[in-house]
């Protein structure tokens, strides 16, 4: 597979993410630990626009929960800039703080020491779940496949996720819990396989309804706008160059190494030569 640069867990993901802390935040923070009741609090922090994945206010105190899908460099910094904010915020309550990990990856500090600074938090990896007991709520069922170790089991997590979503939720939200778990699988699994088990599991929401699905269609519509322009570029080029040296075969592959350069540089080219061949190559 094509290796991708580190980034953090993305729109979808942590859209899908704060699909489940709306479904049902109690169930989902039980994934980190956190029992008993919860209230969600706002995740824009003070000082600044800067948001965390997941704020909520327990019986203990306040819960951060931050959702990792690749290695960052920066992660231990930004979890003690969470923790001075929300200490700013919530004052004196007790602070407790999660990094869920999405898939297995390296990299992933539970704490940050600093001379005098000393900051520390719990690592949650979902690889190391039991999918079993993630099966067991609506919600947290959505996370199931990533707890899987192989892609056979992944894909079945899948599966008996979406039977279980699909019969034991009202239809609203069903599709969106439904929408999350598609998008959430895709962090461990081929689209192919997700579409492949979604079927299997007869599942209610059309793929293309999901976050997932929308980004596969949003990237599709720029590629195919992208290749549109091309296309373009290269038949006007052809174009030219027949005005310009008239009919030859050599046309359309000079045509498709020109579409390449910037529009000046092309049509000075043109322009300049003497003859075709001294566009050739």
């Amino acid at each position: 597979m094509p290796t991708t640069p580190p980034r953090r867990a993305g729109p979808i993901y942590d859209d899908a993410m704060r699909i489940l802390a709306d479904d049902d935040l109690e169930a989902l923070l039980t994934v980190v630990g956190v029992l008993g009741p919860a209230e969600p609090l706002d995740t824009t922090l003070p000082a600044s626009a800067i948001r965390a994945d997941l704020v909520a206010r327990t019986a203990r105190g306040i819960a951060h929960v931050e959702f990792v899908k690749d290695p960052t460099p920066d992660l231990g910094l930004r979890m003690v800039d969470y923790r001075l904010r929300l200490r700013r915020r919530y004052g004196t309550a007790p602070i407790d703080q999660y990094v869920l990990v999405l898939r297995e990856i390296g990299g992933v500090p539970n704490g940050l020491v600093d001379n005098a600074l000393t900051c520390r938090w719990r690592v949650i990896r979902l690889a190391e779940q039991d999918p079993a007991a993630l099966l067991l709520h609506p919600t947290t069922a959505t996370l199931a496949a990533l707890a899987a170790n192989t892609p056979a089991g992944q894909a079945a997590m899948l599966v008996a996720a979406a039977e279980l979503i699909a019969a034991h939720t009202a239809p609203e939200r069903g599709r969106l819990l439904l929408g999350a778990a598609a998008t959430l699988a895709s962090i461990v699994l081929p689209r192919p396989i997700i579409k492949r088990s979604l079927k299997e599991a007869a599942m209610p929401v059309p793929v293309r309804d999901t976050p997932l699905g929308r980004e596969l269609y949003e990237e599709g519509h720029h590629e195919g706008h992208r290749a549109g322009e091309h296309d373009a570029t290269v038949r006007l080029t052809q174009l030219l160059l027949r005005r310009r040296f008239g009919d030859d075969a050599r046309i359309p592959a000079i045509a498709a190494a020109l579409a390449r350069l910037p529009d000046e540089e092309r049509l000075n080219r043109i322009a300049d030569a003497g003859e075709l061949g001294e566009l050739d190559g």
